[in-house]
């Protein structure tokens, strides 16, 4: 791209297109395999002369931000949210304390919205089953065990081939705290996140999350 000389004047205007949704998914790809130091410069230097408050956000812990913008960096098939530099603040400002836990926050739950429910699987995966040192597989594992309890199936494919068995399956158990930890349905790794959160964090928001 950079080798290929544009000239403008040699085009034609007659049915000239500009596709925004091609421009944007290219620009999704090639984000996504910067490094978390590069996202974080490229972006300080864009919310210097575009959002300040973006900026100040950043800056207030570099260490932390670049935590954040490391989840799901690096892997084999990244994920591909942020097509523009403007897209960074609404991507992960959730994941700043002074900016989740201080707002009132409009908890969107999905398949599972029953609300005495949604407090007693909040409740019974802080006091049972909720601990940062797991592992991936065995905090997965954990959510199953929850999901059990609960009358949902540990496996989707299990609720699939028998659905009048159960209320719903694991992936359910999951969205509600996730939906919960960030008021968000859809998100990076749920594990990545809070790891980086961290153990005060994770349980303040949870908790913030049952409606008593």
């Amino acid at each position: 791209m950079d080798e290929f000389e544009l000239a403008l004047n040699k085009m034609s205007v007659s049915g000239a297109l500009f596709d925004m949704v091609k421009l944007l998914d290219i620009s999704k790809t090639v984000i996504s395999r910067y490094t978390k130091e590069e996202v974080f410069k490229e972006v300080c230097a864009w919310s210097e002369e575009y959002d300040l408050d973006l900026k100040k956000m950043l800056e207030d812990d570099i260490e932390y931000t670049l935590k954040i913008l490391g989840i799901e960096r690096g892997n084999e098939k990244p994920r591909k949210d942020i097509a523009k530099w403007s897209d960074i603040k609404d991507n992960i400002e959730y994941m700043y304390d002074s900016r989740f836990l201080e707002k009132d926050i409009n908890y969107e739950y999905q398949n599972i919205n029953d609300e005495t429910e949604i407090n007693k699987i909040v409740k019974t995966y802080i006091e049972k089953y909720f601990d940062l040192s797991d592992d991936k597989q065995i905090w997965f594992n954990k959510m199953k065990d929850l999901a059990e309890e609960f009358g949902y199936a540990r496996e989707v494919k299990e609720y699939k081939q028998n659905p009048e068995n159960y209320k719903g399956h694991v992936g359910d158990i999951s969205t509600v705290i996730r939906i919960a930890l960030t008021g968000r349905a859809n998100t990076p790794d749920m594990y990545e996140i809070m790891q980086v959160l961290g153990k005060n964090s994770v349980e303040a928001r949870l908790k913030k999350a049952i409606k008593e």
